[in-house]
């Protein structure tokens, strides 16, 4: 009977050491930025947009990815265009700062912040967000000053 109960608790400390532990990491805010010449790299991004929130005119998406070093840090590009519908909508796209892709077995989970600031200027009372590989529609109501 002790051999059992022994038995059973190496296997559970031998099981609960090989878990898998989540990084959670932020990016502090950048702005977006506004490019018409916009280079849009056609890959398989490595990292899934999990969630996508406004918070005071600051854009919130939370990515998740497996690799815990060579972490890139994340820019937000904007054509400046806005496509005529009511209300209008533009394109944003979420690339990495380098062609490096994290390495490591680890599970991070990302939440970058950017400053709406170029979208705003606009003038527009509304604008839809849409965000290449992220399905959601997102609707952005400027904060008038």
């Amino acid at each position: 009977m002790k051999k059992i109960l022994y038995l059973n608790l190496v296997l559970l400390l031998f099981i609960s050491c090989k878990a898998q532990k989540i990084i959670e990491m932020e990016q502090n805010s950048k702005e977006i930025i506004k490019s018409t010449s916009m280079e849009i790299a056609d890959y398989k991004p490595f990292y899934k947009i999990e969630n996508v929130w406004i918070e005071n005119d600051i854009l919130k998406i939370k990515i998740s990815f497996t690799g815990n070093k060579n972490i890139p840090e994340f820019t937000l590009i904007w054509n400046g265009a806005l496509m005529k519908s009511l209300p209008p909508k533009a394109v944003l796209v979420l690339q990495p700062n380098s062609n490096a892709i994290p390495t490591g077995k680890k599970q991070v989970n990302m939440t970058l912040s950017f400053d709406l600031n170029p979208l705003k200027e606009t003038n527009y009372n509304e604008i839809v967000l849409l965000i290449k590989d992220y399905s959601t529609q997102l609707h952005y109501k400027p904060i008038k000053n």
